[in-house]
């Protein structure tokens, strides 16, 4: 498997879910470069093209149908995979050895320290204070726009936002906080869950019920409905346990029927506008499709797959 986290990214390893999904697309990979001696310089600017689908179907199409492989089946069911993201993230870009510098400057570190010198200042730092600092890099970086794959959308309170507008004046309102308060007073608010208090402190208060249930709760466990959230409106998002256990993800066997629930639930949250709370509490209800079908049309299929463990029934004494 491949280690490079650029290559699990831009080659689907990332967007797989089941570990058979994995050695699928190693097998892709393995029959262009192995058998069929397809150079890899190649198969990367067609990936770079936003065609990488094109580059392995072209191949495999060539081969007679009784030599494609299982792989290639699978493929032909899961070229979503592979599919050139919405989005261009390019925050690994922007945190680069001058973001670190001029965000050390911005928070009163001295001028003079080399950027090694930085890095060995903040080696000790607590993990929730190195995430404070790296969000005030990316606030630092003029354009940057931040995608539901940062884990500061969710950390930060976007996932939280209902518009690309009402992101973007949260985005504003921590550029104008971060300028009004030192750099430890930001980190302290967040790391006590207060960045709410301290926005109100200095007239920048925050409005939104949903913005502040998160915010309430980080650097703490978020409800899983945010989550699931970034889940389905990220690209290179994981499952995690309490996403695939609440939502019915632990109920799929195969990473088509993983991709479909998933859909489904992008579909509520940006096409039918669902109020994540209200989300959440069909969830703990045990009434997830119920509540779906309220808000958009949904297959009958999936009421058997958005069954989960709620309500959990009190222990019998």
């Amino acid at each position: 498997m491949p280690r490079d986290t650029d290559v699990l990214k831009d080659f689907g390893f990332l967007r797989a879910h089941i570990p058979s999904s994995r050695e699928h697309l190693l097998d892709i990979f393995r029959g262009m470069f192995n058998q069929g001696g397809i150079d890899p310089r190649v198969v990367h600017q067609f990936m770079l093209d936003g065609r990488l689908v094109d580059c392995i179907k072209t191949f495999y199409e060539a081969i007679p149908e009784a030599n494609r492989g299982e792989c290639y089946s699978w493929f032909l069911r899961n070229e979503q995979l592979l599919m050139p993201p919405p989005f261009h993230d390019t925050s690994h870009e922007v945190l680069d050895d001058n973001a670190l510098q001029h965000g050390w400057w911005f928070i009163g570190g001295s001028t003079s320290d080399t950027v090694a010198e930085i890095k060995s200042r903040i080696q000790a730092w607590p993990e929730d204070k190195h995430r404070c600092f790296k969000f005030v890099q990316l606030l630092l970086r003029a354009g940057f726009q931040l995608s539901p794959d940062r884990p500061e959308w969710l950390q930060f309170g976007f996932c939280g936002c209902k518009s690309d507008a009402e992101q973007t004046r949260l985005w504003v309102a921590y550029l104008k906080i971060i300028r009004t308060v030192t750099f430890d007073q930001f980190y302290n608010a967040y790391s006590k869950s207060s960045l709410p208090a301290l926005f109100s402190t200095h007239g920048l208060p925050i409005t939104s019920p949903l913005v502040l249930d998160v915010l309430g709760d980080v650097p703490g466990q978020v409800k899983s409905v945010w989550k699931l959230k970034q889940f389905a409106l990220g690209y290179y998002q994981q499952l995690t346990v309490p996403v695939s256990v609440d939502y019915g993800f632990s109920n799929c066997e195969d990473e088509e029927t993983i991709y479909s629930l998933q859909q489904v639930y992008r579909k509520i949250f940006v096409e039918a506008g669902a109020n994540p709370l209200k989300l959440h509490e069909a969830c703990v209800q045990g009434k997830l499709f119920e509540h779906a079908k309220q808000l958009t049309r949904i297959d009958p299929k999936f009421a058997s797959l958005m069954k989960n463990n709620h309500p959990v029934k009190p222990l019998s004494t």
